[in-house]
């Protein structure tokens, strides 16, 4: 048997070539012990190409192959060739024509645009902050999407157009609340940014208002399930603005049976936070506010700013969502927060708050109502490369007698610790996860970078309720010390039986 067989194919004339082809230029050099399903993926493959180059291109699918001297036998694609072919012989094919489908290479996370959700209760500075991020970042060309209640988009009005100026794009949604009723519009938002972007806008980055009463929960879970999105855009951080004088009774708002409050949404699921209007609370409700903070949320950090006057730096880039991005964030650091709300409140933040008479901002305005979005962690299968997401438990609510229960509603924890994990074992403690009974509390939110046996590289795992995500980050370095690490928010943890259960799921 010949080392090498080189064969020519012929396209059978009922299949009508748009284009013209030489087979005798373009000779198949294969090995007899290659199947004839090689030959046929070979085939593809050239036929692929070639009229890619002559300007057509094309797409083949082969359904039959036979031996052009014996016409009336097609052959088993799992047959050696060596059985049907000698020397130089011809090789019949027929199939299916059709356009090429582009194949386009995923977008790297830093190269997508950039999506950043500006929460905040009502009176918190929103509108200012968002005025100011417009004004200071004129080089860069920003598209907003806001959101309203009723008929007629409020801040608008408020702004004076400022942000019609400004902004290159603005999706006004003003037929309900972004984060409930029309999710489907967020999308469909985002959508019509993506498409101005593929006709050769430029766009920078996008900034999603939400209006005061917005859970910024479903906005998240909008971006972690929808591909057609994260193609494109990626979900940099959620910054929430508190006002400094009425966080803590928002945050101790009675809410309605099913609601949730937003306030502790809001705070909960920030990646950074804005403490806004220092300057009309003295040194000491500074630092009861961010203990508040804190206690809900130990690992956002918290900027003080009066006006919402920030650096920029601080509000851009955060690559919060970006889980390749979690390999190079210390996740088991309590977050950063400024000298002033550890030592002190200083008076130099631009000449005070300076609002003026006619101030578009409203003051100490609430809202005790909610949306009832309700879920939690988990997954059957969980490991180097498996599965997501399973619907879990619902949100907390207050006490029936009205009292505080702020100590124990949300608290958040990490933890550190050497060692292989078992890949098993971590499916069925995801599972439980998902499943978690209400006595040993609700997760809201967790983030990992995890070692896995016989596994090369960092698995990093991110949950939102009840959407999670997994990739393989960067490999493990020759000699690098295998360390795992969790970050959990959530209300009322029983952090013992969690972290119980994450050592167990180790190698002995």
């Amino acid at each position: 048997m010949a080392d090498e067989l080189n064969l020519t194919v012929w396209f059978h004339p009922s299949m009508r070539l748009p284009v013209k082809i030489d087979p005798e230029a373009h000779p198949f050099k294969v090995s007899p012990t290659n199947t004839v399903v090689d030959l046929m993926d070979k085939c593809e493959d050239f036929f692929e190409k070639i009229t890619a180059e002559l300007g057509t291109p094309l797409e083949l699918q082969i359904n039959v192959l036979w031996n052009i001297k014996d016409h009336k036998k097609a052959l088993n694609p799992n047959d050696k060739l060596g059985m049907h072919f000698a020397g130089t012989d011809s090789f019949g094919v027929y199939g299916d024509i059709q356009p090429a489908v582009v194949k386009v290479a995923p977008r790297a996370e830093e190269d997508k645009v950039p999506v950043t959700i500006l929460t905040g209760f009502l009176g918190s500075g929103k509108t200012t902050l968002l005025n100011y991020i417009l004004q200071e970042q004129k080089e860069k060309k920003i598209a907003i999407i806001e959101n309203e209640f009723g008929e007629i988009s409020i801040d608008d009005a408020l702004l004076k157009q400022d942000k019609m100026n400004l902004a290159e794009k603005i999706v006004v949604m003003d037929n309900g609340c972004m984060c409930c009723t029309i999710r489907g519009d967020l999308a469909k938002g985002l959508q019509e940014i993506i498409a101005d972007i593929k006709k050769g806008g430029t766009i920078d980055a996008i900034l999603i208002e939400t209006t005061g009463m917005a859970d910024p929960v479903p906005i998240v879970r909008t971006f972690m399930s929808s591909p057609e999105i994260t193609a494109d855009l990626r979900l940099d951080a959620v910054i929430t603005m508190a006002d400094a004088k009425h966080l803590t009774g928002r945050l101790d708002d009675r809410v309605e049976e099913g609601k949730v409050n937003e306030a502790y949404q809001q705070i909960a699921f920030a990646d950074k936070i804005i403490l806004n209007k220092l300057d009309l609370i003295t040194t000491e409700q500074a630092i009861v506010v961010k203990d508040r903070i804190r206690e809900i949320n130990k690992f956002a950090k918290v900027l003080p700013a009066i006006k919402g006057r920030v650096r920029m730096d601080e509000l851009h880039n955060i690559r919060a969502h970006d889980m390749v991005n979690f390999v190079e964030m210390d996740l088991e650091k309590e977050a950063e927060e400024a000298q002033e709300l550890s030592g002190g409140h200083g008076g130099g933040h631009e000449g005070g708050h300076g609002h003026e008479e006619n101030c578009a901002e409203e003051h100490g305005s609430g809202h005790d109502g909610g949306h009832g979005d309700a879920g939690g962690h988990g997954g059957d299968a969980h490991g180097a490369g498996n599965g997501s997401a399973a619907a879990g438990t619902g949100h907390g609510h207050s006490s029936a007698d009205g009292k505080n229960r702020h100590d124990n509603r949300v608290n958040s924890f990490s933890i550190v610790r050497d060692g292989e994990i078992t890949p098993k074992k971590l499916g069925a403690w995801m599972q439980m996860l998902g499943q978690l009974k209400p006595e040993h509390g609700t997760i809201f939110r967790i983030k990992a970078i995890l070692a896995i046996k016989d596994h090369p590289f960092k698995h990093v795992f991110h949950a939102v309720m009840d959407v999670s995500d997994e990739d393989d980050a960067g490999p493990w370095a020759e000699g690098e010390k295998r360390v795992s690490k969790i970050v959990f928010i959530g209300k009322s943890m029983d952090q013992e039986f969690l972290r119980k259960g994450f050592e167990a799921i180790f190698e002995p």
